[in-house]
């Protein structure tokens, strides 16, 4: 007998750009999707209703409704969770604070929500359908508007004992350097993100350096945009652009510096990267990788490999949508490996 298809929806809500998602969560098919830019800077009640509009504009794409097979909500969002109560408690890239957004999509959508850190539901992702199949210990780092991670461990995510395991963005890498989003200075975030490497070059140019960025750059920001897509960085780097060539590698040295650290620490079977300035940017991956294996101990920088994430821009949706399924007791393939229990 055919297994009966559930469906679910998945929520990447992120700095830059929200994507919502109807996935098989049987086998991590994305049926639909929309996408839009998050806007953050317009406020909490703007992101709320921008995510529910997403979110309608996907299941409307897959010819669903709330009653047909939608099983249920997952959500990944940029910051501090409240994972029982479906509450984002603090995310400094989404300028957002307390937010009830699990019983807000609940309301919306008469479907149980499940709401979790963004990386970390993108490692779920990708241990399902994924780089992470066959691995029982990884990390999932993503490198976009912020930088965090996901760990997988025994097979489990870990969350840590106060939820919030996995910030490698906040990891310190420069003492007293640059101040952060979080407050803090010389965290990981503030060098390699795609956030540090646009105040990095527009700095650059404002002193006087010569860009191709120069006036596609200003006129992104001066629309409104906060940060350079990872497109025109790409494009720039095609070009042969030594100021883009520079920040680039030069944050991906800080990035490569802090990955064979997470090899000596944790000691992890593989590292997945992941993010919109990963996939566009070969060489931030390059350089980063290269990085890491002379910032890391012998035999793990020999014997760790360090892939990027097969499911690209999807990982978040998938492994949200995942999330969302288990919460609600649907057995996924792969299941025997992650129970749905988050390990402390």
């Amino acid at each position: 007998m055919p297994k009966q298809k559930n469906y679910a929806l998945g929520i990447d809500l992120g700095g830059t750009k929200t994507l919502a998602a109807v996935v098989d969560v049987h086998t991590g098919e994305v049926l639909a999707s929309a996408r839009k830019r998050t806007r953050a800077e317009r406020g909490a009640d703007f992101v709320s209703q921008r995510t529910i509009e997403l979110a309608t504009a996907a299941i409307q794409s897959a010819n669903l409704d709330a009653s047909d097979n939608l099983v249920a909500i997952g959500v990944g969002a940029a910051g501090m969770i409240d994972r029982q109560n479906g509450v984002i408690i603090d995310a400094p890239n989404l300028g957002v604070r307390n937010m009830q957004l699990g019983q807000i999509l609940q309301k919306q959508f008469n479907v149980p929500v499940a709401v979790g850190n963004d990386v970390e539901v993108a490692a779920r992702g990708e241990f399902f359908y994924g780089s992470g199949r066959g691995y029982s210990n990884f990390i999932c780092v993503f490198v976009g508007t912020g930088i965090g991670s996901g760990i997988v461990q025994e097979g489990h995510l870990y969350t840590g004992s106060t939820g919030t395991a996995g910030e490698i963005g906040h990891m310190v890498i420069q003492a007293g350097g640059r101040i952060c989003g979080c407050g803090a200075r010389g965290c990981l975030e503030a060098y390699a993100s795609r956030t540090a490497i646009t105040r990095a070059i527009m700095a650059e140019i404002h002193h006087g350096r010569q860009s191709v960025l120069a006036s596609d750059a200003q006129r992104q920001l001066k629309q409104g945009e906060t940060i350079i897509r990872s497109g025109i960085l790409a494009d720039a780097i095609r070009q042969k652009d030594e100021l883009t060539i520079e920040v680039v590698e030069e944050a991906a040295n800080y990035l490569g510096i802090a990955l064979g650290s997470i090899m000596n620490v944790y000691n992890p079977e593989s590292i997945i990267l992941g993010g919109g300035v990963i996939e566009a940017i070969d060489l931030l991956f390059d350089t980063a990788e290269h990085r890491a294996r002379t910032a890391a101990l012998a035999t793990p920088a020999r014997r760790t490999p360090i892939h990027k994430a097969k499911l690209g821009d999807f990982s978040g949706v998938v492994g949200a949508a995942c999330m969302g399924a288990m919460a609600v007791g649907i057995q996924l393939d792969g299941e025997a490996q992650d129970n749905g229990k988050q390990k402390k």
